[in-house]
């Protein structure tokens, strides 16, 4: 009797402590989401939602799940049950409408703002455009040539304000993703804080982390960065 009972307890313990907790990963409106990345943060295994929404993955009651997936805002999740229900909320979308209305608005307070206090207009400092080779070559078939623009373009003046442009950009994109990816999520999968700068110069050999940066996407950086971290891990493992 004592051994059906040990075996009675032990099955239940093992079902308490592995089983496949299914769900779905619903849209606001209740459509189906797919594609959206769930990571055990206990076990770190990594599945993604199929065409419906649907996923399955190994886990425990306690266990927390994240869900991330471009232009939506990520989601954790405590097991509970083996059955869930996820809600992704969706990101507004910037339109290039909006971008000119906030940036005229934000200049004319600016400018109430600085004639109350009685201060003059400090000095704009737009970016001055790169010449190319279009600006260049294009004059010579015929209309008048600009010698301000040859020069710039044949003494490297262009050349060196792209890459300082380029510069620029990446510390304003790596600043950006350090401030709003959680950082703990990538300590659970093995990228510790100190090591998170080298992960992001690591990582931007990948097209979509790029991409995901310079459109300032949360959702779309998590997802790209995760899919280098196994990479780079084992880039690290074999210095």
């Amino acid at each position: 009797m004592k051994r059906l009972l040990f075996f009675y307890f032990l099955l239940i313990s093992i079902a308490i402590c592995s089983q496949t907790i299914s769900g779905t990963v619903i849209s606001e409106e209740s459509n189906p989401i797919s594609k959206v990345l769930i990571v055990n943060m206990t076990s770190n295994q990594k599945v993604y939602s199929d065409n419906v929404g649907n996923f399955s993955i190994e886990g425990k009651i306690g266990d927390e799940l994240r869900f991330a997936k471009e232009r939506y805002k990520g989601e954790k999740i405590i097991i509970i049950n083996n059955l869930l229900k996820v809600v992704l909320q969706q990101l507004p979308q910037e339109i290039e409408e909006v971008k000119i209305i906030n940036k005229r608005l934000a200049e004319s307070q600016e400018e109430k703002l600085r004639k109350d206090i009685g201060l003059p207009k400090g000095p704009e400092k737009p970016r001055e455009k790169p010449v190319g080779a279009k600006e260049v070559l294009l004059p010579l078939l015929g209309a008048s040539l600009n010698v301000d623009n040859l020069y710039k373009w044949l003494s490297g003046n262009s050349r060196r304000l792209k890459n300082r442009y380029k510069y620029e950009d990446l510390q304003e994109g790596l600043a950006w993703i350090q401030n709003n990816v959680d950082l703990e999520y990538f300590a659970e999968a093995g990228i510790l804080p100190d090591k998170f700068n080298d992960f992001l110069m690591f990582s931007l050999k990948d097209e979509k982390v790029l991409m995901y940066m310079k459109a300032k996407n949360v959702g779309g950086i998590t997802v790209a960065l995760d899919n280098n971290i196994a990479t780079y891990l084992e880039r690290i493992t074999k210095k």
